[in-house]
């Protein structure tokens, strides 16, 4: 059975990945493919790359061995990932499409940097594949009972296969196969593991007696380990960005991409990596002895495993190998052929170079599965392989990402330096050299520099926009939050939390009551008769509550106030809902029933209340009972109800649970719909006899125009409503939903339309005049900006449009604040409808005479002779116009509005890719 799963496995990876090879006809779709993966896609494939084979091994024996010694650096990898999100991917944008890490530095020092670079990507990559083969061969030999290499070499030949002759696509499709395997197996592992503990209670007892898990010996300075365990740490945290983790970033569409694969990667790897050390802390609990890495893994297969479930595990692990193998394959294949041959002057046709990289990939395969045959310990071996690459090209790198700049002459100093480094530490001293190596490449790079007076510096990098997006981003959450708390009014607050519809607080009192009842028909007499004093009025005033909802159609219109009412409201959540209910099952000594209404009574205040509120309530009912039972009970009766770790632990997972479903819950504020959405109809004549002849033309379209944009949703509105009105029944909530939206989407369309047509009227009026008032355009452009975002940009639209925003702060004017509002969202919204991918970006910035407004895009573009038409009234560009007509009165809105103004509105586009539309208007508007 054990076999068939295994063998099963191989071959289902062996077809797709080959499946997955078609159309590989460069080096480029070899390298990146086309760049046009989603986020989902590369976050899978950066944690299935990163958590190698030997990670289960790894993690158990040496948290087994080092306890927290080796828990918190471990768990400090993870976070690296959040370094690369925050502080590298929005400094990156010179380097997406990059083939290779060794191109980035060659495009930036030169061939010989090129080609150092490219040997030291190789040199770790074919270690971690030899690493990742050796954890395969115990697990092969263990399978199949023998000693014999033939399974070993069979089963990396199929990976050595599909990674050499698939390229990226086969290791992206066939990782998230292995990424969604090892995901499920490494937590039923643990749990099979904790499920054959005789006594729970030995976790707590290795916990508390164990001097490998005090956290005070491990940051104790004078513990003779806290040098090497600070080492570790910073090896850990520090973002090497090897040559596959720089792949997986060139291969992203933009930085935001990047940002958000490599955040939900380091969440993702935390949680494996704390699942797989509280596996090796059970294996202390159950006294486990006389383990090493030779037969950590055949001990955990025989003693917490059964048939059919060895083999799942076995495929677990070997996912986790194939998908960390055939990334560095792929990775150093790319390596040699496109970067070390290329550098050299070995100049090869599209096709011989894709074929020389597979070439490479069998070689370097092969050479791996050789040298694991050797191999022997295995966290020593990524640190050795490691050694080649970090101390000699990280540094450079993350300078070039920060912004410095050197000569090659500079850069190869410091890359001989951190090298020599490597070798002395391995020599002549037992501690690490990666970080004393790369502290010397930095120490001699720099000082290189500047001694030998080389160009460059901390110039800065070259594309500005992403990074300076997220600063303005960043700075104006924290304006924001801050604002919040100034601001923040608790009873504006509770009133936000009440429900739209009445009859939702009837429900929620009936829920209560019934909520209650379980309770107390479900605890045991004995706990009910000894904790009489707390429970029954707990039960009466949840009931009162209750009650007082259940009624409140009947209220006195004077006490239906809406002060009074949020007050209460809130009031009866926290206390019925997240303090009872939590008090209860700590009461109940932690009794599954108990716990199973309190989850219910959690995800209800999820319902109920926004994600933050329904956090704040669910944490400190919590806690609120857990002080309220030590100061009733004392310290030592919790500490005794407390004990059994395993019911400390359901219950902390279920709350934990409960917070993840506050968090992911959609937000319930509803957004406004769009002012406009803007379509383009005809041309534009320029003599009078045109004119004329188009003015007859216009009036048609015009009609033509009237009765699309009336009819069209006037349609959609009465028949949907119609449905609605005879099956609202029969459908379900989900149908019911969807047509409400239409509803409202047509009533939008229509309301636009109509809204358009008299702002049109108005603004041509000679008698009309603006409202002018001062108006923070700076906070109005973000504000508008963000609104069209949500409105108009599609769950499958957000990783292909990026954002850049330029916006001075506080620029002010005298305007008329609607007007300009429209102006701005027609703008924006033409932008997102014809740049389906690319980068958006919005200027706002003040000169001495006028402040200018531009939005640059890379769509479709315009004709270069419609350029001066375009604002006219019922004129779309040719490019957009469909045969279904449109309103095309947008962009004559904005002529008007910005006219009246004593402005000026324009566009430019070199007539095939691309439009910047741009306005101006006086700092003082008469």
């Amino acid at each position: 059975m054990d076999i068939v799963i295994v063998i099963t496995f191989l071959v289902v990876n062996l077809i797709i990945g080959l499946y997955a090879s078609k159309n590989i006809n460069t080096i480029k779709d070899y390298a990146i493919g086309s760049r046009n993966f989603s986020t989902a896609t590369i976050t899978a494939t950066i944690v299935a790359t990163w958590i190698f084979g030997s990670s289960v091994s790894i993690n158990l024996l040496e948290t087994y061995n080092n306890g927290l010694f080796f828990v918190l650096p471990a768990i400090a990898d993870g976070f690296s990932f959040f370094i690369i999100a925050y502080f590298y991917a929005p400094r990156m944008s010179e380097f997406l499409g990059k083939l290779s890490v060794a191109e980035a530095m060659g495009s930036l020092y030169g061939k010989h940097v090129r080609i150092i670079t490219a040997i030291s990507g190789i040199i770790p990559a074919i270690g971690n594949i030899a690493m990742q083969f050796s954890i395969l061969a115990i697990l092969l030999n263990y399978l199949f009972d023998t000693s014999s290499s033939y399974s070993l070499v069979i089963s990396g030949l199929i990976v050595i296969t599909y990674s050499s002759f698939g390229g990226i696509k086969a290791v992206t499709f066939t990782d998230m196969i292995q990424f969604f395997t090892f995901g499920v197996i490494i937590p039923m592992m643990a749990f099979l593991i904790w499920n054959s503990l005789d006594n729970t209670k030995e976790i707590w007892n290795v916990l508390n007696s164990n001097p490998l898990f005090d956290y005070k010996e491990v940051f104790n300075i004078h513990n003779s380990r806290f040098l090497s365990t600070l080492l570790l740490f910073l090896f850990f945290m520090l973002p090497g960005l090897d040559p596959a983790l720089f792949q997986r970033i060139a291969m992203a569409k933009n930085t935001i991409q990047v940002s958000k694969s490599f955040v939900i990667a380091g969440v993702i790897i935390i949680c494996c990596y704390l699942i797989l050390d509280f596996a090796g802390l059970l294996l202390l609990a159950d006294n486990v002895t006389n383990i090493n890495q030779d037969n950590i893994l055949q001990y955990v297969l025989d003693n917490y495993f059964h048939t059919g479930f060895k083999g799942l595990l076995i495929v677990g692990i070997m996912a986790m190998i194939m998908s960390t193998a055939d990334s560095y394959i792929n990775t150093s294949s790319v390596l040699f052929s496109y970067d070390f041959c290329s550098s050299l002057g070995l100049k090869l046709s599209e096709q011989k170079e894709l074929l020389l990289a597979r070439i490479s990939s069998i070689f370097i395969g092969i050479s791996a599965l050789m040298l694991s045959l050797f191999s022997h310990n295995l966290l020593e071996m990524i640190l050795s392989a490691y050694s080649f690459y970090m101390p000699i090209v990280s540094i450079p790198l993350i300078l070039a990402i920060f912004g410095f700049r050197s000569s090659s002459k500079a850069v190869l100093i410091g890359m001989l330096v951190g090298f020599i480094t490597v070798l002395s530490f391995k020599l002549f001293f037992e501690t690490d050299s990666m970080i004393p190596g790369m502290l010397a490449n930095l120490i001699f790079f720099i000082g290189s520099h500047y001694v030998l007076r080389e160009p460059g510096g901390w110039v800065g990098i070259k594309e500005t926009a992403s990074l300076d997006t997220v600063r303005v981003n960043r700075k104006r959450t924290i304006k924001r939050i801050v604002q919040s708390i100034i601001e923040f009014n608790l009873l504006k607050s509770f009133k936000d939390n009440l429900p739209k519809e009445e009859k939702i607080q009837v429900y929620f009192g009936l829920f209560c009551v019934i909520s209650i009842f379980s309770n107390a028909y479900s605890l045991p007499k004995i706990l009910a008769e000894q904790y009489a004093n707390i429970l029954y009025p707990i039960y009466y005033s949840t009931l009162i509550l209750s009650t007082i909802f259940i009624t409140y159609p009947l209220w006195l219109q004077r006490f239906k106030n809406q002060s009074f009412k949020a007050i209460l409201w809130n009031i009866a959540i926290f206390y019925n809902l997240a303090f009872s209910s939590s008090l209860l099952v700590v009461l109940s000594k932690f009794s599954s029933i108990q716990i199973t209404i309190l989850m219910a009574n959690l995800i209800t205040i999820s319902i109920l209340l926004r994600w933050e509120v329904a956090l704040l309530m669910i944490l400190g009912g919590f806690f609120t009972s857990i002080q309220f039972y030590k100061y009733y009970m004392g310290e030592l009766a919790l500490a005794e109800e407390l004990s059994n770790l395993q019911f400390k632990i359901v219950y902390l997972l279920l709350l934990v649970c409960s917070v993840l479903i506050a968090f992911l819950k959609p937000k319930q504020e509803q957004q406004a719909l769009s002012e406009l959405k803007i379509d383009y109809l005809g041309s534009k004549i320029d003599d009078q006899e045109q004119e004329l002849i188009r003015s007859q033309e216009l009036k048609y379209e015009f009609l033509r125009n009237l009765e699309h944009e009336v009819y069209t949703p006037i349609i959609g509105i009465t028949s949907l409503g119609q449905v609605l009105w005879d099956n609202y029944d029969q459908l379900s909530e989900k149908e019911r939903r969807k047509a409400t939206k239409e509803i409202a989407k047509n009533s939008d369309r229509l309301r636009s339309l109509v809204s358009n047509m008299v702002d049109l009227s108005k603004l041509s009026s000679l008698s009309y005049k603006l409202n002018i008032e001062e108006v923070n355009l700076t906070e109005l452009v973000y504000e508008r900006v963000e609104i069209c975002k949500k409105l108009y940009i599609t769950n499958q639209d957000q990783d292909l449009q990026q954002f850049f925003l330029i916006i001075e702060d506080n620029i002010t004017a005298n305007c008329d604040k609607y007007y300009i509002s429209r102006t701005i969202d027609n703008i924006v919204i033409n932008s997102i409808q014809y740049c389906k991918q690319g980068t958006i970006m919005v200027k706002l910035v003040k000169n001495k005479s006028n402040i200018e407004f531009s939005v640059d895009d890379e769509g479709i573009g315009i004709p270069k002779e419609e350029l001066y038409h375009i604002f006219g009234i019922f004129i779309v560009s040719s490019r957009t116009k469909t045969s279904s007509g449109g309103r095309g009165i947008g962009l004559a809105l904005c002529k008007k509005a910005i006219n009246l103004h004593g402005g000026e509105i324009w566009v430019e586009s070199n007539g095939t890719k691309g439009a910047v539309f741009k306005f101006i208007l006086p700092t003082i508007i008469k």
